[in-house]
């Protein structure tokens, strides 16, 4: 294998980080930075030229320190800029046939829905039915007359596509688009979550986004523009806080505590103390979890599908990292189990980092399998990154 330089950018709604792996060392990082921007809320990005500055600095700060060009970045696409559309494909093979990987591709490779606002960067297939009815994740060695294909297709807006196409070619560096959320699914969440269905969310600093998972793909995806610095924005408005005391005040929350005796939290800011109290504090934070809970009902509920009465949340992101009690709160608004659930690569293990770590596996197993060609075109999707072939 070559020694090329490939990276990931993962874009949240407050930070934008670049991460460069080696192709030939795919599980080593020769450089990681972050740095915070406006972020992006209701499908826009706040300030387009500070967002392009951000990432030019990223990638003069990799060249600089890593001694190293980075020739290809895939580019995570955050929920906010894509959309998810599911359509059936059928395959008939006439006659009692056991089901072959090239079954598979031939599927896959079938051509996307168009739009004209939206392009297809990902196409992964839910499931698939057989003769006897029966649903499989991975068809291949089972005998059927016919295989049909659940199969989900992830939009991004062109708008997005045409920003980062414009950084690509001032920096010089080719830019390749994947889903942030699909990554997620299927390089955070456990395989056996996902086989059952689960609703996925990753609620971050501005924004959060909303997926329900089954098998290898999404069957709906939405986002709305809540997540902690709501929580932080909250106490500005409420108690006049200035907003770095308010941010470091979110950082102490304990859902879980239930004081009567007027107990304080403790910040610490340029050497000055502050203390606030820590009942009226969780009653203004505890209100706005609640709202962020109802959102992510109202989506699962939005879907042009009936999720199963028991599905499980699960969340990733910043908004409820270090919060204790906040999941309960969102378990109890919702009435669903909810688990809280982080990253196991490391130094990349917190749940704030669920895009950035899924977008690593993607571009790992790429480079594991020596494949150039990703995401793009539908004809181009066999390189099967999205999709198990053995269980």
């Amino acid at each position: 294998m070559t020694n090329k330089k490939v990276a990931v950018l993962d874009i949240t709604s407050d930070v934008i980080t670049l991460v460069m792996q080696d192709k030939r060392f795919a599980d080593s990082f020769a450089f990681h930075a972050s740095a915070s921007y406006s972020g992006y809320q209701d499908g826009e990005f706040l300030d387009k030229s500070e967002l392009i500055g951000v990432v030019e600095s990223l990638i003069d700060s990799c060249r600089k320190t890593a001694f190293a060009e980075p020739e290809e970045i895939m580019v995570g696409v955050p929920a906010e800029f894509t959309s998810v559309v599911c359509r059936e494909l059928i395959k008939n093979f006439g006659a009692a046939h056991v089901v072959t990987e090239k079954d598979v591709d031939d599927i896959i490779a079938s051509e996307p829905p168009e739009s004209d606002l939206k392009t297809v960067i990902s196409a992964s297939p839910v499931w698939f039915t057989l003769d006897s009815g029966t649903a499989e994740i991975v068809p291949v060695g089972k005998q059927t007359s016919k295989l049909v294909c659940q199969m989900s297709y992830v939009f991004c807006t062109n708008s997005f596509v045409a920003l980062f196409d414009k950084i690509s070619q001032m920096t010089g560096v080719k830019f390749e688009y994947a889903p942030a959320m699909l990554a997620e699914v299927m390089y955070i969440l456990p395989e056996d979550l996902r086989d059952a269905g689960v609703l996925l969310v990753d609620a971050g600093y501005m924004s959060t986004g909303v997926a329900y998972a089954y098998g290898d793909g999404m069957l709906g995806q939405t986002a709305f523009s809540l997540g902690r610095g709501h929580l932080a924005g909250d106490l500005v408005f409420v108690d006049g806080l200035p907003f770095e005391n308010a941010t470091a005040l979110v950082e102490k929350l304990n859902f879980n505590l239930h004081p009567s005796g007027g107990e304080k939290y403790f910040v610490t800011l340029n050497g000055e103390s502050f203390d606030y109290d820590i009942v009226h504090t969780n009653d203004v934070c505890s209100a706005r979890v609640e709202q962020i809970a109802e959102e992510i009902a109202a989506a699962a509920a939005s879907f042009p599908f009936r999720l199963p009465s028991d599905y499980k949340i699960v969340l990733t992101g910043s908004c409820f990292q270090g919060i204790p009690g906040a999941k309960e709160i969102v378990s109890r608004v919702t009435g669903h189990e909810t688990e809280i659930i982080s990253p196991t690569l490391k130094p990349f293990d917190k749940p704030r980092f669920a895009s950035l770590a899924g977008l690593i596996s993607v571009q790992r197993k790429n480079l594991e399998k020596n494949e150039r060609e990703k995401f793009g075109f539908l004809h181009k999707l066999k390189e099967k990154l999205f999709r198990r072939t053995n269980r």
